[in-house]
C-alpha cells in the first residue's frame, strides 16, 4: 500500500510541475491598445493583428518591427480569427463579424447571416471556411464563397476553435474533442477518431505534414495530409494548474513554435518528435505568433506584442 502511495505521488508531481521552461526575452512592442490580441497573419511584407474585448470593442493593427498602424474604431464587437491570401485578408469574430482587408480599400464590413462566435477562418482560391462555437458546445462551420456570402452551415454539437487548408479544396477543423477533414471545400466533413482533448489549434507546413496542439498538452503529428494523426504528448490530465497551448505555426518543415498562457512558449527543430519548453518575459497569455523577415512575433492579452530575432 506504501508503495503504491508513493508511486501516486510521484505522478501526481510528475503532471502538476511539467517540464522546466527556459527563459527567453521578448522585447516589447508599445502599439498603445490595451485590447486583447487574437490572432496575426502576414499579408504583403507586413503583419495584420486583430482582437478586442467581447460585447465592447475590436481593434485591428497593421505593421512590423516598432511600427505600428492601431485602428480601434471600426468595430464594436470581437475579432478572433484572421487569414490572409496574397490579395486580402479574412478576419472573423463575434456575433456574425467578417471582415475584408485590402491594401485599396483598406477594412471592409460584412456581417454574416448567422450571429454566432466566429472563431477562425481558412482562405483558398476557390473556398473560404469559418468555423463557430462558445461554452464548449454548439459549432458551426460555415463555407463562405469568393464573394463572401454564406451558402452552407453545418451544426455541430461541439465549440470548434481552429481551421486550417492543406490545399485549395481540403481543410482540417479541430474543437472541443472533435477534429474533421473536408475534401471538397468544406461542404462536408469526416470525424477523424482520436483521443479526445480540447483541441485549440492546427497547422499544415505542405498538403502531407501538420500539426495540432490541444489547450490540456496534447500534440498530434500527421505525415498523410489529416488522415490519421499520432499523439506525440498526451493530454496533462491531472494538470489543472499547467498552462494551456493556445496556438501552433510552422516556421519550416523543421521548426514549430506553440504559444499559451503566461508567456508559454515551445519550440520544436525535428518536426515536432521533441519540445524545448521556453518562458517569455510577460505574465500575459500569448494567443497567435507569426514569423517575417527573420523575426518571431507574438500577440496577446492586454495588448501585448512581443519581437524575439530567430
Amino acid at each position: 500500500m506504501i508503495r503504491v502511495f508513493i508511486l501516486l505521488v510521484i505522478v501526481i508531481s510528475f503532471f502538476s510541475c511539467g517540464k522546466d521552461a527556459t527563459d527567453i526575452s521578448a522585447t516589447p512592442v508599445n502599439i498603445n491598445t490595451a485590447q486583447d490580441l487574437s490572432s496575426v497573419d502576414v499579408f504583403n511584407d507586413e503583419l495584420i493583428v486583430v482582437g478586442g474585448e467581447v460585447f465592447q470593442q475590436g481593434v485591428m493593427l497593421r505593421g512590423k518591427n516598432q511600427s505600428w498602424t492601431v485602428q480601434d474604431t471600426l468595430s464594436d464587437k470581437r475579432l478572433f480569427g484572421i487569414d490572409c491570401s496574397e490579395e486580402y485578408c479574412s478576419a472573423v469574430g463575434q456575433d456574425g463579424y467578417y471582415y475584408l482587408y485590402t491594401p485599396d480599400d483598406g477594412w471592409t464590413f460584412i456581417r454574416l447571416s448567422n450571429w454566432d462566435f466566429q472563431r477562425a477562418t481558412s482562405i483558398t482560391a476557390s473556398h473560404i471556411v469559418s468555423v463557430s462555437g462558445k461554452s464548449f458546445a454548439d459549432g458551426y462551420i460555415y463555407h463562405i464563397t469568393p464573394d463572401h456570402v454564406i451558402d452552407n452551415v453545418l451544426p455541430f454539437e461541439f465549440q470548434l476553435q481552429d481551421v486550417a487548408a492543406i490545399n485549395d479544396s481540403t481543410f482540417v477543423a479541430v474543437g472541443y474533442g472533435a477534429i474533421l477533414r473536408s475534401t471538397d471545400g468544406g461542404y462536408t466533413w469526416t470525424h477523424i477518431d482520436q483521443e479526445g482533448d480540447f483541441y485549440h489549434s492546427v497547422d499544415f507546413i505542405d498538403e502531407q505534414n501538420g500539426v495540432i496542439i490541444g489547450q490540456a498538452g496534447s500534440i498530434l503529428l500527421t505525415a498523410d495530409g489529416g488522415k490519421s494523426w499520432e499523439a506525440t504528448k498526451s493530454p496533462a490530465t491531472l494538470s489543472s494548474s499547467r498552462d494551456h497551448f493556445l496556438s501552433v505555426k510552422y516556421i519550416n518543415n523543421a521548426e514549430i513554435y506553440i504559444v499559451g498562457d503566461k508567456g508559454l512558449l515551445w519550440h520544436s527543430t525535428d518536426g515536432g518528435d521533441s519540445w524545448n519548453a521556453m518562458k517569455v518575459n510577460t505574465n500575459q497569455n500569448l494567443n497567435d505568433l507569426a514569423v517575417l523577415d527573420g523575426m518571431l512575433y507574438l500577440v496577446g492579452d492586454n495588448g501585448y506584442l512581443g519581437v524575439i530575432e530567430l
